[in-house]
């Protein structure tokens, strides 16, 4: 879930808008990619077209020494404008595959936003339009890119159509940008790398008066001064001591979302600062009410404390022992 929100960095302003919004990519993506692999297809039918018409080439022939130099210096340039175009369509089946990933892992998230609270899911919207002037003129149906005719004749046609489709993928690759940047902002990665899990969040026996109490958040198990990343983007609006949380640092991502870290030893933020996806901002420690090292993090909605597993993927992690911090 957090590998494809590293691919391509927003701007910091787009870290802490107050709603987050998408544009719903899938049908013109898929167009793009069928439209690539037909590309594809027929640039090896080119190959195939090409060998057999300058196959007569290699075959002695009568033909004067000049002919022979222009048949050879076309062969050469057909083959080299066929290079050209296969390595084209190289980066367009990469940049493909890489659309599809993004797009099928954001929609992961927002299935799983949802499932929490529908309007945590980011809202479809229409691609930004320009700024113009007055318009107008015949309604026509919209026009693709032109596919290379059959039988084929030209290799120069088949360029063009590749850079039609590069010129569509560009469109496609800032879209999904916009659409990263937006859910850089969710809390999905998590706050200590290499941590195994302590109390989870919900009702829980105290570890000091050993009673039932609520317990608001996930602890991470580490030794003192491991570093501690940011869940998500967004701006620091507290870094300090605070009640029995101890040290504290506390993130706003906006949409009403804001992640606290507690009990830590050192800060690396200090407030008004905008952080990146899984940037230091502190280390671990056992300040405030806690009886060993380790990270209290906390995720709160609009104020109410909820389940930070309802954003991370720690399925892999295992339980600690007994003996490690609490809180």
């Amino acid at each position: 879930m957090g590998t494809a929100m590293t691919a391509l960095s927003p701007s910091r302003q787009a870290l802490t808008r107050d709603t987050i919004q998408v544009v719903n990519l899938r049908r013109l993506l898929g167009a793009c990619a069928v439209a690539a692999c037909g590309l594809a297809l027929l640039t090896f039918a080119a190959g195939l077209w090409l060998g057999r018409g300058l196959a007569p080439l290699a075959a002695p022939a009568p033909a004067p020494a000049t002919a022979e130099q222009g048949d050879a210096a076309a062969e050469r340039f057909a083959m080299s404008r066929l290079g050209e175009l296969a390595g084209r369509l190289q980066v367009l089946e990469k940049d493909a595959d890489y659309l599809l990933k993004t797009v099928g892992n954001h929609e992961e998230i927002a299935r799983k936003l949802s499932a929490i609270d529908p309007a945590l899911a980011p809202a479809e919207r229409p691609a930004p339009k320009p700024a113009r002037g007055a318009e107008g003129g015949v309604l026509l149906p919209p026009r693709g890119c032109q596919a290379l005719p059959v039988p084929l004749v030209d290799i120069e046609q088949g360029a063009r159509a590749a850079g039609c489709l590069r010129r569509q993928f560009d469109l496609l690759m800032d879209a999904v940008a916009r659409r990263n940047a937006d859910f850089m902002a969710i809390p999905v990665l998590r706050p200590v790398e290499l941590a195994r899990l302590g109390s989870p969040f919900g009702n829980r026996v105290d570890p000091f008066n050993h009673r039932l109490a609520f317990h608001s958040g996930q602890d991470f198990a580490a030794p003192s001064g491991t570093d501690i990343h940011a869940a998500a983007g967004g701006r620091v609006v507290a870094a300090g001591p605070f009640s029995s949380y101890g040290n504290r640092v506390e993130i706003d991502h906006g949409n009403g979302l804001v992640t606290r870290y507690a009990h830590v030893s050192r800060f690396y933020v200090q407030v008004g600062d905008v952080v990146m996806p899984g940037q230091r901002i502190a280390a671990v420690g056992s300040s405030g009410r806690s009886t060993g090292a380790h990270l209290h993090f906390e995720v709160l909605y609009h104020g109410d404390f909820v389940n930070p597993q309802n954003f991370l993927s720690l399925g892999d992690m295992e339980p600690a022992d007994d003996v490690l911090g609490a809180d």
